[in-house]
């Protein structure tokens, strides 16, 4: 009980030490309130008018039709006149004088080249860009009248494709079936992106000020080190939350500033594969686990938050390496070199991940990978309260690397 009631001190006193610096509300907020500022600014100095050809109904349209394709039963409704072609010169220079805002004009071999004239006045409002759609629309609907119903709608629509694809023979997975095991790899990035920093520095910055012998006369350092990965990986999922919230409401705020705003797929076509799932959730936090606790160990290891913090980059770059080899890996899962990358605990996060979400990665593989990365993740944690524990005795100097690995 004692162990338990210090590891949850360990843990609060850490996660209340990281969400009380000002500097994580700022780096927590900054983007998001400078992209929706980007957005808001854009969508309030944005002067275009909408297409929406309805608005016509309030201009003054005329139609010279010499080709006999646009129906007067399709013009009326838009409030549009269709006059003879002798009135052109007249009607021209009614448009010039600000009398009439578009007129459109069909030529008679409208229907061999498929050409005709627009004019607009442009003077107050961007009327060109609605004239542009009405007259495509009046041709479109014209020539739909003697179809059926249903052939109308198939001539617009051109009809609905089912497309399968095959790589090296195989069928290829779908869009849609690669959504699920793909937020796992999302998830992984985010995660690790936003804990890079206070695992580096959480202990590193304890040796600096010298509390770090009175910390250990409370907690041990496996209990202290344990604290600061729970502690790091809810200050993460606190951060996840806190993005998620002000993305709900940005697209709320997008919603009732009429924005249309949709997935680029459907939620009904979305696949839920147990074993993808149960991958992709394992490696998501024994992923997670395995880096934090790599940068807990480099982090106890140098003397200072400022040598600990230069290996941030390095962090960025470990878990993409895999996508520099990403056509071998989703193409040739058999290959020497995605098969060194699958079973590599460094790299065997993302690169399950990736083949989890294209398909190609069998049962065996996944589960003797992920035993590999558990057992790793145990030794890293080892290797990092071994760590923290030497570097109670060594304030100035980089504890060397070959004394962690000796008994």
């Amino acid at each position: 009980m004692k162990l338990s009631h210090k590891l949850r001190a360990v843990i609060r006193h850490e996660f209340l030490t990281i969400v009380r610096q000002p500097s994580f509300w700022i780096s927590l907020f900054a983007l998001p309130l400078l992209t929706g500022l980007v957005l808001l600014i854009g969508y309030f100095t944005d002067s275009s008018d909408s297409t929406d050809i309805q608005k016509t109904k309030e201009m003054s349209v005329v139609v010279i039709d010499e080709s006999g394709i646009v129906q007067s039963d399709i013009a009326t409704p838009y409030g549009i006149k269709i006059e003879d072609s002798s009135k052109q010169a007249a009607l021209h220079n009614d448009l010039r004088n600000g009398k009439l805002d578009g007129l459109i004009v069909y030529p008679a071999n409208l229907e061999s080249t498929g050409k005709y004239q627009v004019f607009a006045d442009n003077t107050d409002k961007d009327n060109a860009s609605i004239l542009n759609e009405l007259s495509r629309t009046l041709v479109q609907q014209s020539l739909l009248v003697p179809l059926e119903e249903n052939q109308a709608k198939l001539a617009l629509s051109g009809g609905e494709s089912t497309t399968q694809t095959y790589t090296n023979g195989k069928p290829s997975r779908e869009f849609s079936e690669k959504i699920v095991p793909g937020v796992f790899l999302v998830l992984f990035y985010m995660v690790l992106i936003f804990s890079v920093g206070y695992a580096l520095t959480s202990i590193s910055e304890e040796k600096e000020n010298r509390s770090i012998e009175m910390v250990l006369s409370y907690v041990k350092p496996r209990t202290l080190i344990l604290g600061k990965l729970v502690a790091i990986i809810l200050v993460t999922l606190f951060q996840l939350a806190i993005i998620s919230m002000l993305a709900a409401v940005a697209f709320f705020i997008a919603k009732s500033l009429g924005n249309s705003l949709s997935l680029p797929f459907s939620l009904n076509d979305l696949t839920f594969v147990p074993f993808e799932i149960l991958i992709g959730a394992s490696f998501l936090i024994f992923g997670f686990i395995f880096y934090v606790a790599l940068m807990a160990m480099i982090g106890a290891i140098f003397p200072s938050s400022k040598e600990a913090s230069g290996f941030s980059t390095v962090f960025f770059i470990l878990p993409a390496v895999p996508f520099w080899g990403l056509k071998a890996i989703t193409d040739q899962p058999d290959s020497v070199f995605t098969q060194i990358l699958t079973y590599f605990p460094v790299t065997s996060p993302t690169t399950i991940l990736l083949r989890n979400a294209t398909g190609n990665l069998s049962v065996v593989e996944g589960l003797a990978s992920l035993v590999i990365l558990i057992v790793s993740t145990a030794i890293v944690v080892y290797l990092a309260a071994k760590a923290f524990r030497l570097g109670t005795l060594e304030y100035t100097n980089r504890i060397k690397f070959s004394a962690l690995l000796k008994m």
